[in-house]
């Protein structure tokens, strides 16, 4: 059982699009919130899948927010004003991707070694009027103690919550939690902090909510997309793993049209994740499918061996 706490889904790239927050709060559910991966702008304009991704028509999950990932004042504020004309008033700002090709560029985690440009970000989005803001962010990129020169920076836009993981960007999803700094972080924050980073379980959200009693919610990832029925153990059953990958398999088939190798692809792609404790097995002949029957094969299978 959960204690009194908020349970949110946080976005991880690729993986929990439309398609996989809908089928997650159909099937599984549990969750009082999603949050979508993050919207960005390439070659001048916004990804047309992100535009469909963050459409309303698209989500028919509960407490729905798109992410942007912050960027240039006058990218931010053009997917802001995307974002307002579908009628969303909330959005996330993203200081938290840690993978360097995006960080280095100034974008995600690695905006934090750079106070000044967060600054100027956040005084840009508050020119739009209607919106307010989230944020969901590393301790640093590089230095642990990175946040301490933006979380002042907050009061800039008043953010309804703010998300951290404990780790630096340069950390990615290893190393230890720097769960000092988590601490001393809840001391200096003035609003809503909400905790993320490596909750496997029940009993870990009530545990994190022991030790940090002040957070105001726990925001989990990776470990719903390996396990979609974490936080509704007794709809841990293979008919309800089966109808998710399927639903899925589905909704690619229809969006994608690169023929077989496109949508092995997208699905192997989920299997990176999806139900790492499965019979190894099983998992090596998906990973090894060279086509969409005989993934499909690999698949029937894998789920039969769960049945058993």
């Amino acid at each position: 059982m959960i204690d009194n706490m908020r349970i949110l889904c946080a976005p991880v790239q690729g993986i929990t699009d439309c398609h996989w927050r809908n089928a997650h709060n159909d099937i599984f559910g549990g969750a009082d919130g999603y949050y979508g991966p993050f919207m960005r702008v390439e070659h001048g304009g916004i990804r047309k899948r992100d535009i469909a991704d963050a459409s309303p028509a698209s989500n028919t999950v509960p407490n729905f927010t798109p992410q942007i990932l912050a960027c240039q004042p006058k990218d931010a504020i053009t997917m802001v004003n995307a974002l307002k004309d579908m009628g969303h008033t909330t959005i996330d700002i993203n200081l938290g991707c840690p993978f360097p090709p995006i960080a280095l560029h100034h974008k995600g985690s690695g905006l934090l070694q750079y106070p000044q440009e967060v600054e100027t970000l956040f005084k840009s989005l508050c020119e739009v009027e209607g919106v307010h803001y989230s944020v969901k962010m590393r301790l640093g990129w590089d230095d642990a103690k990175q946040w301490r020169d933006i979380v002042g920076l907050f009061d800039i836009i008043t953010p309804k919550q703010v998300t951290i993981h404990p780790r630096t960007g340069r950390q990615q999803y290893k190393g230890d939690l720097l769960l000092d700094e988590m601490g001393d972080f809840l001391a200096m924050c003035h609003y809503p902090v909400v905790y993320n980073g490596e909750i496997k379980s029940v009993a870990h959200i009530n545990r994190t909510k022991q030790q940090f009693p002040d957070i105001d919610a726990v925001m989990i990832g990776r470990g719903l997309v390996e396990d979609p029925a974490m936080l509704c153990p007794e709809k841990a059953t293979p008919d309800n793993y089966c109808e998710l990958h399927n639903r899925l398999r589905d909704a690619y088939e229809e969006q994608l049209n690169g023929g077989d190798h496109q949508l092995l692809m997208k699905m192997k792609s989920l299997w990176e994740m999806f139900l790492p404790t499965a019979p190894r097995k099983a998992l090596k002949a998906i990973k090894k499918a060279s086509s969409m029957a005989k993934y499909n094969i690999a698949v029937n299978e894998l789920f039969y061996s769960l049945e058993l």
